[in-house]
């Protein structure tokens, strides 16, 4: 097996590939290794916590661990199937006609959302793993992020590269994420910073923002676009317009943290984490956390709110994906995603009736999201 950085995270191999010691990758190359579903499982088996082994060959046996009260969805699922390797990134258009998605074989491509048929060419360009994929508000681009150690932005009707390749960072780019009014956009690195960039030009916007002592692996917008949040060894919010850093890092996960996503009223944010936990944060009042979301047996890698608000839903490692009650912090439900190994991300689609999931299996899955009571 060729050795590539091809994990999400590089802190969760025992070599982390540190800043610097990496030599970029040439333009047009690509290093390829087989698919197995229990690959990424074999680089980050050093940091198993002790009694919770990592299950992606288990997937398909493992039992229903919570009665879920929602109503089955009657609407067929939609498996996409095209990638040569683990599928990371997965979103759906603001229109919800299309699905993007991203993988660890350096593509982008996109979905007809009611058929399943992959539309377009394939977007090719990356040199290494895309790790995530985010539509602007308009839908008219499609930025991208990769362990290239670039973000790309994509002309949407004609599959076509937007400018250059947004350089700047010194590792590989796993967060991406546009401001509301689609003229920023935001990367996060495993340089540890984040940094803005103009749309659709690719021009710098100020300094890099560098207080975090780890990678960032997500960043995310506030729905009003004044702040930024990051993860790493903390999560954190900036002014916007400054780039200054607002309040307090937020603290309480005991590894970092993965990923991050606002509530669509801005009030509340939630953080996934390598120490398998799920946390919501109420930063409009100086930080508060609940209690852990407790259920994951292994990294929490995405998060994303019910359009509502009332619900959040993660996405992990342990190849679940679950339903969380956001007023109470209890656990409602587990979508049967049909994933053979862990799932990477999700994403829900405007009215919050099917939601999208990514997985190392090598495909991702259109599913209809069953009707929970706090969710109504």
């Amino acid at each position: 097996m060729t050795t590539r950085v091809a994990v999400r995270r590089t802190r969760r191999t025992a070599t982390r590939v540190r800043t610097g010691h990496r030599p970029a990758p040439s333009a047009g190359t690509r290093t390829s290794r087989p698919w197995s579903p229990t690959s990424r499982a074999r680089r980050r088996a050093t940091r198993r916590t002790p009694g919770h082994p990592h299950p992606p060959t288990q997937c398909g046996e493992r039992s229903r661990q919570v009665e879920s009260a929602a109503v089955p969805p009657t609407r067929p699922s939609l498996v996409l199937t095209g990638h040569q390797e683990g599928v990371i990134g997965a979103v759906f258009h603001p229109d919800d006609h299309l699905v993007a998605t991203s993988g660890e074989d350096g593509t982008v491509r996109l979905w007809d959302a009611t058929t399943g048929e992959q539309v377009g060419r394939t977007l090719t360009g990356h040199t290494d793993t895309v790790w995530l994929v985010v539509f602007d508000p308009e839908g008219r681009l499609l930025a991208s992020a990769s362990e290239d150690r670039t973000a790309r932005i994509w002309d949407v009707s004609t599959g076509e590269q937007v400018g250059e390749p947004l350089t700047g960072h010194t590792a590989g780019v796993y967060g991406v994420a546009f401001h509301p009014d689609g003229g920023v956009l935001a990367t996060g690195s495993a340089d540890h910073t984040v940094r803005l960039w103009k749309v659709p030009g690719g021009e710098p916007v100020g300094e890099p923002l560098t207080e975090s002592t780890d990678e960032i692996d997500g960043v995310a917008f506030h729905p009003d676009g004044h702040l930024v949040a990051s993860t790493g060894d903390a999560v954190r919010l900036y002014d916007t317009a400054t780039g200054r850093p607002v309040g307090t890092p937020l603290v309480g996960h005991t590894k970092g943290a993965v990923s991050v996503a606002f509530s669509p009223d801005g009030r509340l944010l939630a953080s996934g984490s390598d120490d398998l936990t799920v946390r919501i944060w109420d930063h409009a009042a100086g930080g508060a956390a609940v209690e852990p979301l407790v259920g994951h047996t292994d990294a929490v890698d995405g998060v994303v709110f019910h359009p509502n608000g009332r619900l959040l839903v993660s996405a992990a490692e342990d190849c679940t994906v679950r339903v969380w009650d956001v007023a109470t912090g209890r656990q409602v439900g587990e979508v049967e995603t049909g994933h053979t190994a862990p799932v990477w991300n999700i994403a829900f689609d405007r009215s919050g009736e099917r939601i999208v999931t990514a997985s190392q299996d090598g495909t991702a899955r259109i599913l209809p999201f069953p009707a929970y009571p706090a969710a109504r």
